[in-house]
């Protein structure tokens, strides 16, 4: 049994407290689930590799479920949808498909939110690569196979706080006013299993969406950052810098604190424009019209930040997904060149300040993946000495010229 497997049947036990078992699609493994009345699952790929869990026996939620599920960013993943979708479709999948996750016949979670939303469901289960906050997030359907919303459910300390963390966002953004920016609504609160457990509606994203262009992107980041009265503070008076700095601090004897610490205090006190920052906001959670983005994952929503880490996060992330050295090098020039974008300007950024901004989002990431221990998870980007702190050396001698030629 590998992490993965393992990390399945825990899971398990946190979605049926009936319990689960892991086993292939034939013998007596299966006969004893026929006998007890249980749901089977496909872990796909396998159980060895899970990134969704799909109902054996519904085709609708199934094929529903991978093509929810599936990024399709490239031939290769469209082309492995296409043929997941087609197997579940004429009912061959679990013939091609070992493994099974077949579960008890005692109240699960499909029972939990079937009462919740009052109404008949089915659920399809990303899993998603090994990371910290992994968590699986659940699609909710109507037995025909049409999407209701999704749920998420915590598994341990971390995940808990982002659930608790998202449901809080999402009951601030309801009050919130988002000129071209939807956000989804929250159905339901509460917990499952003792985990805190949310489930909010599905945006209506599809093929008339597509990843949002630099403009599109621009336009919702300035919105998110006017989530917040953008105040503009010198950094070393702000209430920004110093949480940063406390959030150094309780890394204790980590070998990277050291770096952070230094490199925050060296950058020059210039005035930014602070908002507020989505947090996460990538190609997996935002997709967009000419008019509207539509924006999810708000787990890691903050009210105080240097306007424009959230369009530094999005380019980040793209930059690296042809190879994270690479990617930064390209993400140095790239990044900045957002910045400096005169829609970025509308949130008070100037130039002078850019490289400022870019070095402050470094140690911020850097300080959340090492509270997070990402690295230690399966999160080779979280790798904060291998790329992070070099370019955060260049950017500490392009932010103090910047400053240097603007104030000299």
């Amino acid at each position: 049994m590998n992490s993965e497997t393992t990390y399945l049947t825990d899971l398990a036990a946190v979605l049926w407290p009936c319990g689960g078992l892991l086993g292939p699609g034939d013998g007596a493994l299966r006969r004893t689930a026929r006998r007890n009345r249980g749901n089977q699952y496909l872990p796909v790929p396998n159980a060895h590799n899970p990134r969704v869990i799909l109902p054996a026996h519904n085709r609708s939620a199934a094929t529903r479920g991978i093509t929810s599920f599936a990024q399709g960013h490239s031939l290769r993943e469209r082309l492995r949808t296409l043929l997941l979708t087609g197997a579940f479709a004429t009912g061959i999948a679990p013939l091609l498909l070992r493994d099974r996750l077949y579960v008890g016949a005692g109240p699960g979670i499909e029972h939990a939110l079937a009462t919740a939303l009052d109404r008949e469901l089915s659920i399809a289960i990303h899993v998603g690569p090994p990371r910290a906050n992994r968590k699986p997030v659940l699609l909710l359907l109507t037995p025909g196979g049409r999407t209701i919303g999704y749920a998420k459910v915590a598994i341990n300390d971390l995940t808990s706080r982002l659930v608790h963390a998202e449901t809080r966002a999402l009951r601030h953004l309801a009050e919130a006013r988002l000129r071209d920016v939807t956000v989804p609504r929250l159905l339901y609160d509460g917990e499952w299993n003792g985990h805190p457990l949310l489930v909010q509606e599905a945006l209506p994203v599809g093929d008339q969406t597509d990843r949002p262009t630099r403009h599109q992107l621009l336009r919702c980041v300035t919105q998110i950052v006017g989530l917040a009265r953008v105040r503009e503070r010198r950094l070393s008076a702000s209430p920004y810098r110093r949480a940063l700095d406390e959030r150094i601090a309780k890394l204790g004897t980590r070998p990277e604190a050291a770096p952070l610490r230094a490199a925050l205090h060296r950058l020059p006190d210039v005035s930014l424009p602070f908002g507020a920052w989505h947090g996460d906001l990538t190609r997996w959670n935002i997709a967009s019209t000419a008019r509207r983005a539509f924006v999810w994952d708000w787990e890691r929503l903050a009210m105080d930040a240097p306007a424009g880490f959230d369009a530094l996060h999005y380019d980040l992330n793209e930059a690296v997904q042809a190879g994270v050295h690479p990617g930064v090098h390209r993400w140095l020039d790239s990044g900045s060149r957002l910045l400096r974008d005169p829609l970025m300007a509308e949130s008070g950024l100037r130039e002078h300040v850019v490289s400022t901004v870019m070095a402050l989002y470094l140690i911020d990431l850097a300080t959340r993946y090492l509270q997070d221990r990402q690295a230690e998870n399966g999160g080779g980007f979280a790798a904060v000495d291998d790329w992070l702190l070099p370019a955060l050396e260049g950017l500490q001698e392009r932010a103090a010229h910047e400053a240097t030629h603007v104030t000299g």
